[in-house]
């Protein structure tokens, strides 16, 4: 079960890194948020601290959800604002 965990966690790294589009790391970050929270409760079923990762995966995925409802609001705001959606917009919001 770790594998596979280990498995959507990379998943979830290479579609970071490979970002194509704002959705595509939206969807990479989300993947490799879901990895770690697998990972936690497998380790806290393992561990025989059941609550304990249960409770780790519960605040890591709620940590995921509101950074997700940002990013979606930040890529639906930039849609609105110029009709597309690239990476480099996002990189001109930097500055």
């Amino acid at each position: 079960m770790m594998a596979i965990a280990g498995l959507i966690g990379g998943l979830g790294l290479v579609a970071m890194i490979s970002r194509k589009s704002v959705l595509g790391l939206l969807v990479g970050i989300q993947l490799l948020i879901i990895g770690s929270t697998m990972i936690f409760v497998i380790a806290g079923l393992h561990s025989g601290l059941r609550i304990q990762g249960h409770i780790f995966g519960l605040f890591i995925t709620l940590g995921g959800i509101a950074q997700l409802v940002v990013g979606y609001s930040l890529a639906i705001r930039l849609f609105f604002l110029k009709r597309r959606i690239s990476m480099d917009d996002l990189q001109a919001l930097k500055q």
